[in-house]
């Protein structure tokens, strides 16, 4: 590595193989380290292997449902709402449903076994010693289990169907210029101005990619979100992004929730996370699970129980600090504020389940263009990719419209 600025000047003007490979370990450090050190929200997001294709896929698929949408009417219930990411159809109640399934009302425990099932409707019978009662409107039945037998013949096969998702990549560049005039120039404080102008523009980029990775949005063109090379410019999918992604596939306001411009509350984070798990499935015994908000939504939680709260005589600093919150369905999740965060918003995401890279063979590039003037040119540009995040329904929620000032 580099070691002062005469070294610097020279990695910077040479063109050979082992000089390329210093120079970006001097000028980045590791891009992303550099990165990530400057944001804690990037410092958890794992980096990925590096792609030859404008389009990153890969195939995902709605795990089984531990509850369904239901109307119980006589010894008739009906299904309704969603399964599997989309409408309820026939075909879904299927892979849930069949004969002998017991399902069971929640809000009393009322159990039904079903014995038969025609489409959207099935045949009832109360099970376990309960008693049937109508509901009033469509509620949540859990799954149980299902009446098995050493004689009975196994039906209705069952299967998962895959679909894919997909994010692009987003190329982000910069050119620097410098006359001789100024770069041969002594400056009070700036020992090397070329040193100090790169340094400057390089940290410009990592700021891009802070942004990027956190917010930005692909291409759309009025109808559907576009990757690759269907666009001149593509653009990468962000984290912040997956959440409007997935809710325009169908909407749970549980687990995406419109504040309105009001403060952030306890019964927010609460319900939040338990939604998240309720209706998501999301999994908190495995993973990296935290809570990421801008410094001024983290405020708001800092006052948190204020009321409750007390200093001793001897104490010496002022102020109250709140890193964890404990949600009432007994898991507890760090808080991370990040300046790069969206002010309105707040998210519960599992970062072991993302991470974002480069394009191969482009993670650092940097391409002197040649001039007719007493003056150096350059390019400096490298391609990432968006944002993966596998199950994003399961990992990923998010609060929006908070207040942001």
């Amino acid at each position: 590595m580099a070691g002062n600025v005469s070294d610097f000047m020279k990695l910077w003007t040479q063109g050979d193989a082992g000089s390329e490979r210093k120079l970006q370990k001097f000028l980045l450090a590791g891009l992303d380290k550099v990165v990530q050190g400057k944001s804690d929200v990037l410092a958890k997001i794992p980096v990925g292997p590096p792609v030859s294709g404008p389009v990153v896929r890969w195939m995902e698929e709605w795990g089984y449902p531990s509850q369904v949408t239901a109307m119980l009417s006589g010894n008739q219930i009906t299904f309704s709402g969603n399964l599997f990411g989309q409408g309820i159809t026939a075909e879904a109640v299927k892979k849930v449903i069949r004969t002998g399934t017991i399902l069971e009302r929640p809000s009393d425990g009322v159990q039904v076994k079903v014995s038969s099932v025609d489409g959207l409707t099935a045949s009832v019978a109360a099970y376990g010693n309960t008693t049937l009662s109508n509901d009033v409107q469509a509620v949540g039945w859990d799954i149980i289990s299902e009446v098995w037998s050493d004689y009975r013949d196994a039906s209705d096969p069952r299967s998962l169907d895959r679909v894919f998702r997909e994010v692009g990549t987003q190329i982000h560049a910069e050119t620097f210029e410098i006359p001789k005039t100024r770069k041969n120039t002594k400056y009070e404080i700036i020992a090397n101005e070329t040193e100090h102008q790169i340094t400057a523009l390089l940290e410009k980029l990592r700021r891009q990619l802070a942004y990027a990775v956190l917010r930005s949005r692909p291409y759309h063109d009025g109808t559907d979100f576009v990757y690759g090379n269907k666009t001149e410019e593509p653009t990468m999918c962000g984290l912040c992004t997956w959440p409007i992604m997935t809710q325009s596939e169908f909407s749970n306001p549980n687990v995406f929730m419109n504040k309105n411009a009001s403060p952030i509350t306890k019964t927010d984070l609460d319900n939040l996370a338990r939604h998240l798990w309720l209706d998501e499935n999301a999994d908190y015994n495995s993973g990296d699970w935290w809570i990421v908000c801008h410094p001024l939504t983290h405020q708001y939680i800092h006052d948190f129980d204020i009321s409750y709260r007390r200093m001793e005589k001897d104490d010496t600093n002022i102020g109250f600090h709140v890193d964890t919150f404990d949600a009432k369905i007994g898991k507890s999740f760090p808080i991370l504020s990040d300046r790069y965060m969206r002010p309105d918003s707040l998210i519960l995401v599992n970062f072991s389940s993302t991470s974002y890279g480069y394009f191969a063979n482009d993670k650092m590039d940097r391409k002197e263009i040649p001039t007719q003037g007493r003056y150096q040119r350059w390019l400096i540009s490298f391609q990432t990719y968006g944002v993966v995040i596998r199950g994003p329904r399961q990992n990923l929620g998010m609060i929006y419209g908070l207040p942001t000032g």
